[in-house]
């Protein structure tokens, strides 16, 4: 009787170990299915965005983007069959790209130029512009107000320069000197974009707030920027028309003038961070991927991720 209770409880066990594991691999199977289908969604959402965006430059005159353009409102609770669709498409372009300052091998002073400003508008160290060259530079010979491997490998735990472009806005919070508000502060002005070669990506003057319009030039007051701004209704069709607002329709008449802003800004937004969600039953799989869009207005991928490219508290 004993041996029979012994090979039982052994039986049991045994059958026991086989159903949760006939279960786990069920249950991974399942898993690995969805996520396969979502990736899938999530790439046909991609199509689906880079034909929002393609038809809506084909319905303008003259290619521009601006706050009220249909792509901002995005696709909320599509059903499909088995699964519930939401996405939405950001533009990156209204802040500036902290990686033109350095292009194709060399410092852009024009761009560095611009940094300064923003932050003195923004009431931060301006040595930051020399911090954020040298993060990128691959020398180890620091700018007047910059860090190199030096000042870092002294922190603990030490680390160093990249010696490449910034990869994520969360690079800003390792530079020396930044702290938690300035970073803060910063990743609501400056994004971190791949460079299109060794072409500089350009901020849209439609979508850009107050202290990214007024640091475009000395020219411009903080009066002369809210104007510009419009509460964010900006329309501008080409930089032409940004040009003749009455706001600085006799303070660029120059066509000197106007280069410094026309290298800086444009009226398109040619960077987008696309968002996809996708729900399948008890499951939720969040896909995001860094879109770019060429001269038809369509868009094709950069990069994609599991996380978002900026904090999603940060986008507004």
């Amino acid at each position: 009787m004993m041996m029979a209770l012994v090979m039982l409880a052994i039986a049991s066990g045994l059958a026991v170990m086989m159903w949760y594991d006939n279960q786990l691999n069920g249950a991974r199977v399942n898993n690995l299915q969805q996520a396969y289908q979502a990736r899938h969604y999530a790439q046909g959402m991609m199509l689906w965005a880079s034909d929002l965006l393609r038809e809506d430059y084909a319905q303008d005159q003259t290619p521009h983007d601006h706050n009220e353009d249909l792509w901002h409102q995005g696709i909320r609770g599509m059903v499909v069959e088995h699964a519930i669709l939401s996405g939405e498409l950001t533009g990156l372009n209204d802040r500036f790209n902290i990686n033109n300052v350095f292009i194709n091998g060399q410092v852009s002073e024009p761009h560095v130029a611009y940094l300064q400003r923003l932050l003195l508008i923004l009431e931060l160290d301006i040595t930051l512009a020399d911090k954020i060259v040298d993060w990128i530079d691959p020398d180890q010979i620091p700018r007047p107000g910059g860090a190199e491997d030096f000042i870092y490998l002294a922190k603990s735990p030490g680390y160093r320069t990249t010696g490449r472009y910034f990869q994520h806005t969360s690079e800003l919070g390792l530079l020396e000197g930044v702290s938690e508000s300035d970073y803060q502060l910063l990743s609501r002005h400056l994004v971190a974009l791949p460079l299109n070669g060794s072409v500089s990506s350009k901020m849209n003057v439609n979508t850009m707030k107050p202290p990214l319009l007024k640091a475009l030039s000395p020219l411009i007051t903080n009066e002369v920027a809210v104007r510009l701004y419009q509460n964010g209704t900006a329309r501008f069709t080409d930089m032409n028309a940004f040009f003749q607002h009455e706001a600085v329709r006799f303070v660029f008449f120059k066509t000197d003038s106007q280069q410094p802003i026309r290298l800086l800004a444009d009226v398109k937004t040619t960077e987008l961070e696309g968002q996809s969600t996708i729900r399948m039953g008890n499951s939720v799989y969040q896909m995001y991927a860094l879109l770019r869009r060429n001269n038809s207005g369509a868009a094709r991928v950069i990069s994609r991720a599991v996380s978002p490219f900026d904090p999603l508290n940060l986008l507004e």
